[in-house]
């Protein structure tokens, strides 16, 4: 699998530097994250959820984004609107499309021929992301980041993007815990040598350090990031590429997958593409598309297939002694009725009943096998809507303890599928601290594993 990685990182290398053409001076040289790990322009090593979908719109201010030598202004001011759509394929592959749209720009130093654009597209941003690795519960990983620009931005003007295929191959490592998330990102950005308004340009290596802490958790977080680039054949002696930029923001986090972003940087050097500051804020939605619905109809194909074959099955049982039938009535309440009111209770008798139905889970997964205990318990609901219902989601000791908010989300939504009102569904997350089973094997463990049901009427 990883060499299939590797094979498939080559092959686009070789492609994308094949493409490339004159340089040109990107007038929109910010990049805000495509990805939902936290950071702006930092990229993450830990790869999304697989089936994960979102989409971020985030505005952009700079002021002096673009100066030529001698501290010229050719860009003055710039607001932009990045719009990036991702999608995670699998856990190990994730796919970011990103436009950027100048909404306004001025400057000076352009000729009546060639006056400058006061709004347009840039550069069109394609992000594959390969994760490599992930060690001890996502403590160490690593990805590879493989960023090709397309330039639809010098298709309108020159300062609206980079008038060639650009492509900046890029290693991230990355950790994770808690309360604290750090990500370092390397890369070489691949650049013909040319000379612009008395100034050389070269390839160029730079690094880019974010680290994002979880202040308030599953509400804000904060994040900090440095950035560094300098000439691979001058390292720290063109100004014209050497640049620093400091920075930071917050993360607020909302119940409906929405997060809203802010924050602010400041550019430090000469460098021909670093504004002297921005100012961003944004929002950033996301939602887990899985499972799929080819396995879920599967699964609901089996689940009727199996109520027909025991209907199919029941008259047959009867029917083997009509002469007694005077104490099969008396059998059949004790037999069938009680069964059928134990799976399906018309009223529960208090709040905060216990169902006897589970839902059990497979090691670090969210995926629901078989839904019957759960279609069982939207029948309930369905059946009593004066009802709610609280899901109390578990893990073992072994496990992430995102898990279990994973399977507590994952069972909700197939409630919501059978006719159940989200409104009337609370989650409670366990985790590990109410384990049903000490044991260290395999059955102790499936058994914490778990998702219990509870009524409630308030």
């Amino acid at each position: 699998m990883k060499f299939n990685k590797i094979l498939l990182f080559s092959v686009l290398f070789l492609f994308v530097a094949r493409l490339s053409a004159d340089f040109a001076i990107d007038g929109n040289r910010f990049k805000t994250s495509p990805f939902a790990d936290g950071y702006i322009t930092v990229y993450g090593s830990e790869g999304l959820e697989e089936g994960l979908l979102g989409v971020d719109f985030i505005m952009n201010f700079q002021h002096a984004p673009i100066m030529v030598s001698g501290g010229s202004e050719v860009i003055s001011n710039q607001l932009a609107a990045d719009l990036s759509i991702f999608y995670s394929v699998v856990k190990w592959f994730d796919l970011a499309v990103s436009l950027p749209v100048i909404l306004f720009e001025n400057g000076d130093g352009w000729n009546k021929d060639d006056s400058l654009a006061k709004a347009g597209v840039g550069d069109l941003r394609l992000v594959p992301r390969f994760q490599l690795f992930s060690f001890f519960d996502k403590l160490i990983s690593m990805s590879v980041i493989t960023e090709v620009t397309a330039p639809t931005g010098s298709q309108i003007h020159s300062a609206l993007g980079s008038g060639q295929f650009t492509f900046r191959p890029a290693i991230a490592l990355g950790t994770q815990s808690k309360w604290i998330d750090a990500a370092l990102n390397l890369y070489y950005h691949v650049l013909p040598k040319q000379d612009f308004a008395s100034s050389k340009f070269d390839d160029e290596f730079g690094l880019k350090l974010g680290l994002n802490v979880h202040a308030v958790e599953k509400l804000l977080d904060v994040n900090a990031e440095f950035h560094s680039a300098t000439s691979i054949k001058s390292p720290f002696k063109n100004d014209a590429q050497d640049n620093i930029e400091l920075g930071g923001g917050v993360r607020f986090k909302t119940p409906v997958n929405i997060d809203v972003i802010a924050g602010a940087f400041g550019g430090f050097g000469k460098a021909a593409a670093v504004p002297k500051y921005r100012i961003y804020a944004g929002i950033s939605w996301n939602m887990n598309v899985l499972p799929p619905e080819e396995e879920r109809s599967k699964d609901d194909f089996k689940l009727k297939k199996r109520e027909a074959k025991k209907t199919e099955e029941q008259p047959k049982q009867e029917e083997k002694k009509p002469e007694e039938k005077k104490e099969v009535k008396k059998a059949a309440p004790k037999k069938t009725a009680p069964k059928k009111e134990e799976a399906l209770p018309q009223q529960p008798v208090k709040t905060g009943e216990k169902l006897q139905n589970e839902v059990h889970f497979m090691h670090e997964s969210d995926y629901i096998a078989d839904p019957v205990e759960i279609e069982k318990v939207a029948l309930i609901l369905t059946r009593n809507f004066m009802l709610k219902i609280r899901i109390e989601a578990h893990t073992d000791k072994h496990e992430n303890a995102a898990f279990a908010q994973k399977r507590a989300n994952a069972v909700k939504a197939v409630l919501i599928k059978n006719g159940v009102e989200a409104n009337r569904i609370k989650i409670k997350i366990i985790g590990a601290a109410e384990p049903v089973s000490n044991g260290d094997t395999e059955p102790d463990m499936v058994k914490n594993r778990r998702v219990e049901f509870f009524i409630v009427t308030d």
